[in-house]
């Protein structure tokens, strides 16, 4: 079994997304899913576990990073990605279709600021939240999925405040 924890759209909280990385307990893996890019740098200096990042539309600076990866875990692939190529703002079949184009089990997003768990066509969408500017008057959110063998289950958190 996998725990991979999941954060997007930090933008410079670092002290959030470390409560939020010590709030997940035990987790394998770190995956970011943009918006801040620097900031998965600047985590992965400090936890003991392996972190993937993409960037996201506020990274002009990408400093090497990629848009979008796709990542295998057991018998899962997921799409890690921020969402602004595919206009998940205005909805999410862009981003299904490359989904299932890639032959993925999960994607992972961000960029729209707000939580999302949600099974179409086969493929988990997921959108961990995010851990500054929450929109939608929500608190900040992160994730946790769990992978296991080829079954994978998701949990959206919200953010535990000092």
């Amino acid at each position: 079994m996998i725990r991979l924890g999941i954060i997007s759209d930090t933008h410079r909280e670092l002290g959030a997304a470390r409560r939020a990385i010590q709030q997940m307990g035990q987790i394998d893996y770190l995956l970011h899913g943009g918006d801040h890019y620097q900031d998965a740098k600047e985590l992965s200096k400090t936890t003991t576990v392996p972190v993937e990042a993409v960037v996201g539309n506020c990274d002009w600076f990408n400093l090497g990073g990629v848009e979008e990866m796709v990542l295998e875990y057991e018998k899962v692939k997921i799409l890690l990605t921020h969402g602004h190529l595919y206009r998940v703002k205005s909805g999410y079949e862009l981003l299904l279709e490359r989904a299932v184009q890639l032959g993925v089990t999960v994607a992972v997003f961000g960029h729209t600021h707000q939580a999302l768990q949600v099974w179409q066509k086969g493929v988990l969408l997921f959108n961990p939240g995010s851990l500054s500017h929450v929109r939608g008057g929500g608190k900040p959110t992160f994730g946790i999925l769990t992978i296991d063998g080829d079954t994978v289950n998701g949990v959206i958190a919200e953010l535990e405040m000092k």
